[in-house]
């Protein structure tokens, strides 16, 4: 087999996992992410790690971070439908949810975990941090023949790989060089996401019904998810006792919840607002709601709020020939977060491309190969994510080329 040197350009839950996995076949490799630092920007909250992302993460990691990745998670819940005075109301969960409430799939499958998101980036982070590159901006790639690739980043620096990955989510640069026609479009929804902290009394006065089981609070064309983070004991502790090498930021239990459904019922026009105004739009959302919810939302940390548009990529996927550039994760599968299936596919293609690298003679083949099944389970979880929107805000999010 060819000496090979791998260079992947971003450093979120995707491109960390395919490193871990090329470490631990022996590929060399590097990591380049924009962000001058890993704690740069939020990274997001409460993550749903399905039966796919758990063998992903198995497969990659070392066992005792997987381990550590397994102790740091909470089951996922029963799940319940309500409507905004609390009362229970109809409604069924996206078919990719697995709970311990759901019951939807006659084939028997593993739980789905909660993972904090950040948290499990710091585990995938950890031991390879001599080869992730902060600060580091990719501007160009130029393929030299069918094995190797030049890539220019802007501050003039240079480096040369054998295989170029484009893990560079929904705004993927490489994307827009390899296959400038494959943008995803914007679906016209909105997620608002945020997190109020599970202090003594914030239990005391939701109890179990809240604080303890994933709730899906349906409105007129909007959708609330609320789903409790509780951790076994401090993330630190676990650390030192399970992967002592890895160090891992505490974080106090909390509520995540995040609002879905249509820019127009949600009343966003086309700037995105900042959080002091995100604050009263979920003011005057959830103004007819239950005392408890509205108290809920009110005391939601201003500093975790974010509002992102939902965007998704057309199906079928973009294809081009397979050489020396691919992509994996939101990069070339953007999907609605409705599912919880997008970081779940990410993780998918990260453990198969490196199995595929690290084990085929060929690496056009194992590219090739790689792509060939990323789009067939790609392909099906962008389905899977549309069903999922439908089920939160009954509004068909169809945008089939």
């Amino acid at each position: 087999m060819q000496m090979r040197h791998v260079s992947i350009v971003g450093a979120g839950l995707g491109g960390l996992c395919l490193a871990q996995g090329l470490r631990k076949a022996g590929v060399p490799f590097d990591v380049y992410e924009r962000d001058p630092a890993a704690e740069s920007r939020t990274q997001g909250y409460r993550i749903r790690i399905d039966a796919h992302g758990q063998q992903a993460l198995s497969q990659c990691l070392p066992e005792d971070l997987y381990a550590l990745f397994l102790q740091t998670c909470g089951a996922a819940g029963n799940v319940q439908f309500l409507n905004g005075d609390l009362e229970p109301t109809p409604g069924r969960p996206a078919r990719s949810w697995r709970t311990s409430g759901v019951d939807s799939d006659p084939q028997p499958t593993s739980p789905d975990l909660s993972a904090n998101r950040q948290t499990l980036r710091e585990i995938l982070l950890s031991g390879i941090e001599d080869r992730v590159h902060f600060g580091k901006s990719w501007q160009q790639f130029e393929v030299d023949g069918d094995d190797a690739v030049r890539i220019r980043f802007e501050d003039g620096t240079r480096a040369v790989s054998t295989l170029l990955i484009g893990a560079d989510g929904v705004n993927s640069s490489v994307r827009q060089q390899l296959a400038p026609a494959s943008e995803p479009g914007d679906t016209g929804a909105l997620c608002i996401y945020g997190k109020t902290v599970a202090t003594p009394e914030l239990r005391e006065k939701n109890g179990t019904s809240l604080c303890a089981n994933t709730s899906v609070i349906f409105d007129d064309g909007f959708a609330v998810i609320l789903d409790p983070m509780r951790f076994p004991e401090q993330l630190p502790s676990i650390a030192r006792r399970v992967a002592p090498t890895c160090k891992l930021s505490p974080v106090d239990d909390y509520l995540y919840w995040a609002f879905i459904g249509p820019r127009a019922r949600m009343g966003i026009a086309a700037d995105l607002p900042n959080p002091a105004r995100l604050t009263t739009l979920i003011e005057t959302l959830v103004s007819h709601w239950h005392p408890r919810l509205r108290t809920l939302f009110a005391q939601g940390d201003i500093n975790t709020l974010a509002m992102l548009p939902v965007r998704s990529a057309t199906s079928p996927l973009a294809t081009w020939r397979s050489g020396p550039v691919t992509l994996l994760g939101d990069a070339i599968h953007a999907m609605s977060p409705a599912g919880g299936l997008g970081a779940n596919t990410a993780l998918r293609d990260a453990a198969a491309l490196a199995e595929a690298v690290s084990t085929c003679a060929d690496l056009r083949e194992a590219v090739s190969r790689y792509e060939t099944a990323m789009r067939d389970w790609a392909e099906t979880a962008l389905n899977a994510s549309e069903d999922g929107a439908r089920s939160l805000f009954c509004v068909a999010t169809t945008h089939h080329s």
